[in-house]
């Protein structure tokens, strides 16, 4: 596996989600890219405060483990999909044997094992795990039917009244959401295809780029019939929603690899949880301590 995680603030909770990844020495030989935006190294915000140091120890920790240079991401930017895509070639050139590249926030978990993720993906490798929603089928509000074109600034994304006039080289017909698992041939051919410079080019103007650029790069190649049913996160919208012990049922019941998003100041107790029922360590909070957990989480749990 290559992960790539995107965090700014939360140092704690990005610590968590590395040693849930990495539970044992056989997981150490994935690869795992973590980057930190530049905003949160000024400090200015006290949840931000220890986020690079936490990433530059664990790198120092995990010889897996491999720091970006920090950069400004913005909502919007194409910084976003940008950083991606760089990602997937710094995991390439890292390690030749990961086979699947996983983006994940900082505000991720896993609620699944590991290894039953090894397994599912392997059984069927050539799928890739992204949310394809038509354009045809959003609502008359949502910002993608604007078309609206788009600067990025370092501290932010200016959009310009529009529409920008749809592509005609290549199909630009679905969104979803920026959250996917790509196999390595996908992100191989995605670098030398020829459709993809001018996806690139047209993208980098386009508001909500992040949104936009895995699911064209799949219609406008050989991966446009190989989608996975479900695009494997669990994620509550409108929002995202932060989530709680009480979502614990749906957790277990979702047909998700990872879900998003936790934050620890909000419930302290969910993601201690399913650290217990999966067998996650979690440094700082011995599993010896994990919170019980009353019904109806506590059925959720033992199922």
């Amino acid at each position: 596996m290559a992960y790539f995680i995107l965090a700014h603030h939360r140092p704690q909770q990005l610590r968590w989600l590395v040693e849930a990844l990495a539970p044992s020495d056989d997981a150490r030989r994935d690869t795992i890219i973590l980057h930190i935006d530049r905003k949160s190294m000024l400090g200015l915000k006290a949840e931000r405060r220890g986020i690079w140091q936490m990433a530059k120890g664990l790198a120092a920790e995990y010889p897996n483990v491999f720091v970006m240079r920090p950069r400004f991401t913005n909502w919007g930017g194409w910084s976003l999909a940008r950083i991606q895509l760089d990602a997937i070639a710094m995991a390439l050139e890292a390690s030749p044997n990961w086979s699947h590249f996983v983006n994940l926030s900082g505000q991720c978990y896993p609620i699944k094992p590991i290894e039953q993720i090894r397994q599912t993906l392997a059984a069927d490798p050539d799928q890739v795990f992204v949310e394809l929603r038509h354009l045809s089928t959003l609502p008359a509000d949502d910002w993608h039917l604007r078309w609206h074109p788009m600067l990025e600034l370092p501290h932010r994304a200016v959009k310009f009244k529009g529409p920008r006039p749809p592509p005609d080289d290549f199909e630009l017909a679905y969104k979803g959401s920026q959250w996917s698992i790509l196999p390595r041939a996908f992100c191989e051919w995605q670098q030398r295809a020829p459709v993809a410079k001018p996806i690139r080019r047209y993208l980098s103007r386009l508001l909500l780029s992040d949104e936009l650029i895995m699911q064209t790069l799949v219609r406008n190649g050989p991966w446009r019939d190989k989608v996975a049913p479900h695009f494997g996160r669990e994620i509550i919208f409108p929002g995202p929603t932060v989530l709680t012990r009480d979502d614990l049922p749906r957790l277990m019941r979702s047909p998700a690899f990872y879900a998003r998003k936790f934050d620890q100041r909000r419930d302290p107790e969910i993601l201690p949880l399913l650290a217990r029922r999966f067998g996650y360590p979690m440094s700082g909070l011995p599993i010896g301590e994990l919170p019980a957990s009353p019904t109806p989480a506590s059925e959720a749990l033992a199922q």
